[in-house]
């Protein structure tokens, strides 16, 4: 009797303690396109699991993809999407999957939204299509989902991407056109959270490290590039300053590191402005 009563026990406190970590694991999605690929799908997870806090990473990826383009998607519902997955450090790539099943696929606790890179600095490209998204993602998510905002970065200066002439071929005057247009999202849809990683990728561009963020003009670099926007992520996330997070890839410098993460520190502490 008495060996019953401790299996019992046993399976009692496992079960608990398997409830208890699920409870306290962050559940972070990105809606989004390579941007968001350059930004959760690498370093993220090891900032958090650095910090001691475990999380889970969703990307609904689809390459280039606009605000209109997902919302078109939630109506038809086709199964356009990379749906990558990070678990236990593990990412998974599951193809053809549809916006509403990534978004069953768990109990989100962090929903990221953002524009296409060509037209973030275009607010009337949002409308009303991010209006419709929020809707149709928020009656399919719990209601303690936080959405957010996540702020795309300029271009490099020499960057031969089609729409940099929309902004003159100026990286500064795209970056101040994504200011006003990621401002106007905050204030018209109420989002809780904007992740700055337009302006922590331009903080690290006015360090030492200058113009060499991106690897072919708009995605990021592969390293410290990469680096600085997962840092951006995971404060603004988790409220807690990346400054001093034991983890970087082995592949930058501790120098470098320290300037990846008081890039992105700087950067939400002042979303909208440049700190050298």
């Amino acid at each position: 009797m008495k060996r019953i009563i401790v299996f019992f026990a046993v399976i009692f406190v496992a079960v608990a303690s398997a409830a208890g970590q699920q409870k306290d694991t962050l559940r972070i999605l990105a809606i989004g396109n390579s941007f968001s690929q350059d930004a959760v799908e690498q370093y993220l997870w090891e900032l958090f699991d650095a910090a001691g806090i475990p999380v889970i990473i969703g990307n609904m990826y689809i390459g280039g993809c606009t605000l209109e383009r997902h919302f078109n998607n939630s109506v038809t519902g086709k199964k356009k999407y990379a749906y990558r997955k990070i678990v236990g450090g593990v990412k998974t790539n599951t193809p053809e999957v549809g916006l509403s099943d990534g978004l069953s696929d768990e109990r989100w606790d962090y929903v990221s939204f953002q524009q296409a890179s060509g037209v973030s600095g275009e607010y009337e490209t949002y409308e009303p299509y991010l209006l419709a998204l929020q809707a149709y993602v928020r009656r399919r998510v719990p209601a303690t989902a936080v959405f957010m905002w996540h702020q795309t970065w300029a271009y490099s200066a020499d960057a031969t991407h089609p729409e940099f002439p929309r902004y003159g071929s100026d990286q500064m005057k795209m970056y101040q056109a994504i200011m006003d247009a990621s401002k106007r999202a905050l204030h018209n849809h109420g989002f809780p959270i904007i992740i700055p990683s337009g302006t922590a990728i331009q903080n690290a561009r006015a360090s030492s490290l200058g113009d060499t963020l991106n690897r072919d003009g708009y995605h990021l670099e592969p390293t410290y590039g990469r680096y600085t926007a997962a840092c951006t992520w995971f404060e603004a996330i988790s409220g807690l300053s990346v400054v001093g997070n034991t983890y970087h890839p082995d592949s930058i410098s501790d120098d470098t590191a320290a300037i990846c993460q008081k890039a992105a520190h700087s950067a939400c502490r002042k979303p909208f402005k440049v700190t050298k």
